[in-house]
């Protein structure tokens, strides 16, 4: 079968490239990332903080359309 016979929903879709970021927040580590295409999610690395995951990181926030609006709502520098 060629890809030409393929319906074009089968046919796999190339990633979006989406954008991250490592930063500081109160002094430990932390990361934004784009999770889709204008929605950014904050964590911080905190693995003395009781809610944090298995892993150490703590989810601050999700949400932001921006890299900037998330920076300045959770206070990453």
């Amino acid at each position: 079968m060629t890809s030409e016979s393929v319906p074009t929903s089968v046919r796999a879709q190339p990633a979006a490239d989406l954008g991250s970021y490592y930063g500081t927040h109160r002094g430990k580590s932390a990361y934004a990332r784009e999770t889709s295409a204008g929605s950014w999610q904050v964590k911080v690395h905190d693995p003395t903080n009781r809610l944090a995951g298995h892993d150490g990181w703590l989810l601050l926030g999700t949400g932001w359309s921006t890299l900037p609006e998330a920076c300045a709502a959770t206070g990453l520098s």
